[in-house]
């Protein structure tokens, strides 16, 4: 026989046509609890309904929402009548829903909220409680699963933003029957270390798939930690009880990662601000110095000239006497200077002899002469 190659298309339209027309999956009523729960632009709503044990997508176009007589919402539980479909562009098969009727508040989010009221009415969510994180950290730890999307993101980010700081990382499921377990050993291990900062989470994923985070024992734990937490559980609009307790949350791990450390960035940023405001600190001393020194300068300058001055004003003054003294300036106003031949100045007539002789100094040169008489004016 000739083999027959199907397209992935072939199959699921096969798959679509099995299910759609199987009488005991058409008009048939289904109740089940409310999550992930979206309602487009468009009016059509977009959810799951799930049980303890199981999970089926659902969508309910707007012509058929519309007449919905209450406002659904993740945790409510509901009964509705639909039927199977199968959606061949992705091979999904999901409920086709045409009513909807409000059962009652779904046990597992009525359970849930039972036990975070009961948290926080310890203290354990109190925003006194929160400490601040270490954005220069030496050490970060990470709780996450082995090879996951979310520790690949982790490490890639703090490395990027602060590549000084250590990761130690401590592996564990993330969802699952054992996870709320191997979270709480992972957890445990992490004291151990000197971390500054733990991050705890995940990637993105379905409310369901994130009850470990809502394990009590795992709660209460953290709320003990050792160090600063960081909730990192990758989903936008629904909070698990890990995000209460935790000192900080981010909505993503990229998110985690910025809150756990400055971005180097930063750093160089803020030095070069130091530097360039320590530059100009100095310049300007410099040029306040600079402004200091040629303002004593003159003002040196001008004290040594007026010290100076006063110098010349004195030593003129004292020149005029002394030559007011000389006797040279008496031969200048006319008057002679009288002395025997050894140079003495002669002042009276005893101090002359007959014979001797006299030299007798003028403005303008001497006379030397021979004293024929010495006559004494009767004095």
């Amino acid at each position: 026989m000739e083999r027959v190659i199907y397209s992935v298309q072939d199959i699921n339209k096969y798959i679509k046509n099995v299910l759609t027309t199987d009488e005991n999956l058409k008009f048939i009523y289904v109740k089940g609890e409310i999550s992930n729960f979206k309602k487009a632009a468009t009016g059509h709503l977009y959810f799951s309904l799930k049980d303890n044990e199981s999970i089926i997508n659902v969508v309910m176009f707007n012509n058929y929402a519309s007449k919905i007589i209450f406002e659904p919402k993740n945790g409510d539980e509901v009964i509705v009548l639909a039927s199977i479909d199968a959606y061949v562009p992705r091979g999904n098969y999901q409920l086709f829903v045409y009513e909807m009727n409000l059962k009652g508040q779904g046990s597992i989010l009525e359970e849930l909220e039972k036990l975070k009221k009961k948290l926080a009415s310890e203290g354990l969510f109190d925003e006194d409680r929160k400490r601040k994180i270490n954005i220069y950290p030496h050490a970060i730890g990470i709780i996450t699963a082995k090879g996951s999307a979310a520790i690949k993101d982790l490490t890639y980010n703090i490395l990027r933003r602060y590549p000084l700081a250590d990761i130690y990382f401590f592996p564990s499921s993330v969802q699952g029957e054992n996870a709320p377990k191997e979270l709480l050993e992972a957890f445990k291990k992490s004291q151990e270390y000197p971390l500054d900062t733990l991050i705890i989470g995940r990637g993105g994923g379905a409310s369901e798939d994130l009850s470990a985070f809502n394990d009590e024992a795992l709660v209460r734990a953290v709320a003990t930690s050792k160090m600063p937490v960081i909730a990192a559980v990758g989903h936008e609009i629904d909070s698990t009880l890990i995000d209460y307790v935790a000192d900080k949350r981010a909505s993503t791990p990229t998110g985690a990662a910025e809150l756990a450390t400055i971005d180097q960035r930063e750093i160089i940023q803020k030095l070069d601000y130091y530097l360039t405001d320590m530059k100009s600190s100095l310049e300007n001393k410099l040029s306040s110095m600079n402004e200091d020194i040629a303002f004593y300068k003159e003002g040196l300058k001008n004290s040594l000239l007026n010290r100076l001055n006063n110098y010349r004003t004195r030593l003129e003054g004292e020149i005029k006497r002394i030559n007011a003294l000389n006797p040279k300036a008496v031969l200048n106003r006319g008057y002679s200077l009288l002395q025997n031949d050894k140079g003495h100045v002669i002042t009276s007539i005893k101090e002359v002899k007959e014979n001797e002789i006299i030299i007798t100094s003028l403005q303008d040169g001497s006379i030397k002469s021979i004293v024929k008489e010495v006559k004494n004016d009767g004095r």
